[in-house]
């Protein structure tokens, strides 16, 4: 084949579409549709959409530095600063929206985190979403932790998922926490109710109901019945309380402050003694 040939064997792919069409439907080609000699379209695709950036601002601002968004209010009772909670949460650094941390119903109690975190969710109730915008001062301070910097205000957006509170502790009344007798060792001691009964010495064990509780606010933090107390095993200052007891009474002592430590809080108990057994053999 000629080169003028080859030519204008090509040509009609470089002619304008309607001379095209024209030339193909010719009886040269037996009338074939020119849509049987269309060449594959390559569909355009749709460009993606970019993630929106994340919020790093809050609308509404506590007295305490925190402030806040709802994103979605929740309903029923607030958590409280003792409640254990289950949360979805992501936080942020509000410097530049970087994402250092997050979790899907975790569970933890409300005192045991950041203050700020723990601030916001005290405002929020089950079902509801917050975006908290937390200041340094509340946050990690100029420590930091981890892959969060000295001094770096923290963005985070919370679901309250659900809570539980304890019952609150119960609390002794201002008139019955003082010791009106004091030892020679400074144990403070009032006789809340006599008794005739022996008293306990070195070979004991002494079988006692206590409540532990704050001199100040009178707040019981712990309570314990029937708890097994080898007196030879006692801290000095809880055996000599236990031998002015006697059996069947109950007695309120008032614990001498931390001399190295007098900012201390300080712990009273009351104590009844139950019953009195022989202790155990101590392995030497």
């Amino acid at each position: 084949m000629t080169a003028a040939k080859l030519h204008w064997t090509f040509a009609p792919l470089r002619l304008p579409l309607a001379i095209m069409n024209s030339l193909f439907s010719s009886a040269a080609l037996g009338g074939i549709s020119m849509a049987l000699l269309a060449l594959p379209v390559t569909p355009v695709r749709a460009a993606q959409a970019k993630p929106a950036a994340p919020v790093l601002t809050c609308k509404v601002k506590a007295a305490d530095g925190l402030s806040y968004t709802v994103i979605k209010p929740g309903s029923g009772e607030m958590a409280a600063v003792n409640s254990r909670v289950e949360v979805n949460y992501t936080g942020r650094l509000a410097s530049d929206g970087t994402e250092f941390d997050s979790g899907k119903s975790i569970k933890f109690k409300v005192g045991e985190v950041i203050p700020g975190f723990a601030k916001g969710l005290q405002l929020m109730q089950p079902g509801g979403s917050y975006r908290l915008c937390i200041p340094a001062a509340l946050g990690y301070g100029a420590e930091g932790a981890g892959t969060i910097p000295a001094n770096a205000d923290l963005v985070f957006e919370v679901d309250l998922l659900s809570f539980t509170t304890p019952p609150p502790k119960p609390v002794i009344a201002p008139a019955d926490r003082s010791c009106p007798q004091t030892t020679a060792s400074g144990l403070g001691y009032a006789i809340v109710t006599p008794s005739q009964g022996r008293t306990p010495t070195d070979a004991d064990m002494a079988l006692v109901d206590f409540s532990l509780f704050d001199a100040a606010t009178g707040i019981v933090d712990q309570q314990r019945q029937w708890e097994k107390i080898p007196l030879a095993m006692a801290t000095p200052i809880f055996a000599e309380a236990l031998k002015m007891m006697p059996l069947g009474s109950t007695y309120r002592f008032c614990m001498p402050a931390n001399p190295d430590a007098p900012a201390e809080p300080v712990t009273n108990i009351i104590v009844t003694l139950i019953d009195l057994r022989t202790a155990p053999p101590t392995d030497e």
